[in-house]
């Protein structure tokens, strides 16, 4: 989720007709101010009603303001289009007023189809999710078991009650085109925050939260990935049971062979060609190499305000690297800036993706421009993931 913002900011943004609304929801008829003669951004006497409210109910109406706020976004966007088709509802995005803007947008599906708003969330996780870990060694086309998600749920849980965690655990799953989300949230450690009473005290209460486990099952070209915040070995302790439990598949040690392949990149004959239908412009802004000779690490990146600049430039002037030389160096990382065209739901923009031999940002994209992206790691040879599978048949 976005970072918090000032509940002021969040009444601000949003018009007064879908706050009355925002209001009646969590207190009818207790608005003490007549809204005809409220002012748009006139925020002072919500904010005073709001402050005197019982805590327990301010803190109610703080997360759900919090949560429309995450999902004034071209990311949220997305997530209700693909929750509304969930939900069989395929007018979502053209009921909404065309005047409103991204925070109006968000607020208006939350007064206006709340079940739809809630299951966004899930998919707006799964587009926040960053720093996938690649695999390649599944099959393709794999049937995902039945009652996977009670099994799924009881298999994590027993590995991490080891560790004192773990003690309960959740599943949700999610199919987008041939891709299918395990959003698995084991309790984690727990720990002490502070905190105030009813009356105003301050004291120290116990709070174990949960810790998110996202993997995601590619059937189309037969690759798992995940993003976590646990640590080794229990990350691929993990992986292991996703596939075991999920695809009926037994995933050996996590080996270090490269799900992404980037040597090539450093080549002055290679050319980031680019699809014509989807009208983007793409070039490597930073490239990572290392000395596989005195193994010493360097970097080169490219002017960021000259459109002429290219990597192939900046390696020969600030490396004094010649063509024939770059055989002794391995690329570490490279990122590679991609600019979008504009849509109805998306504005123009440019996004940065990292990616490393072993891992890419690739899903903080959202779903129809991180498939976009992904279809062009493939075009240049970058993503490993289309590899010959007869072997694991």
């Amino acid at each position: 989720m976005s970072q918090p913002v000032a509940i002021s900011t969040v009444f601000r943004t949003v018009p007064n007709v879908l706050l009355r609304r925002w209001f009646d929801d969590h207190v009818p008829g207790q608005f003490p101010i007549k809204w005809d003669d409220l002012g748009e951004r006139e925020v002072e006497p919500m904010m005073s009603f709001h402050n005197e409210l019982p805590p327990s109910k301010r803190d109610e109406m703080d997360i759900d303001l919090q949560t429309v706020r995450a999902f004034a976004s071209e990311a949220g966007m997305r997530a209700f289009m693909d929750a509304a088709e969930l939900h069989d509802v395929n007018d979502l995005m053209q009921r909404i007023p065309d005047d409103l803007d991204l925070n109006g947008r968000a607020m208006w599906v939350r007064v206006n189809e709340p079940e739809i708003f809630k299951s966004s969330l899930l998919f707006l996780r799964l587009d926040e999710a960053q720093w996938w870990r690649c695999r390649n060694d599944v099959p393709q086309n794999m049937r995902i078991a039945k009652d996977v998600k009670e099994r799924l749920q009881d298999a994590i849980s027993d590995l991490l009650r080891e560790d004192g965690r773990g003690q309960q655990t959740t599943v949700q799953i999610v199919k987008r085109g041939d891709c299918t989300y395990f959003d698995c949230n084991p309790d984690d450690y727990v720990r002490s925050e502070n905190t105030h009473d009813e009356s105003g005290n301050l004291m120290s209460i116990p709070l174990r939260p949960t810790t998110q486990v996202l993997v995601k099952y590619d059937a189309g070209v037969g690759q798992l990935q995940i993003s976590t915040k646990i640590k080794q070995p229990r990350k691929s302790q993990i992986e292991q049971v996703v596939a075991k439990v999920a695809l009926g598949w037994d995933l050996g040690p996590y080996s270090d062979e490269p799900a992404y392949e980037l040597d090539h990149l450093k080549l002055p004959t290679f050319n980031l060609e680019t699809d014509p239908s989807d009208n983007i412009h793409a070039r490597i802004e930073s490239i990572g190499l290392l000395n596989t000779i005195t193994h010493r690490k360097s970097t080169a990146s490219v002017r960021r305000n000259d459109s002429d600049d290219s990597i192939y430039r900046a390696i020969e002037e600030e490396l004094g690297r010649e063509p024939s030389s770059l055989h002794q160096l391995q690329v570490t990382y490279v990122e590679i800036k991609f600019q979008f065209p504009g849509t109805r739901y998306h504005r123009a923009g440019r996004t940065t993706i990292r990616i490393t031999p072993r891992s890419c940002n690739l899903n903080r994209l959202t779903s129809d421009r991180a498939e976009i992206v992904q279809k062009h790691l493939k075009l240049w040879n970058i993503d490993n993931a289309s590899i010959d599978q007869s072997g694991l048949g």
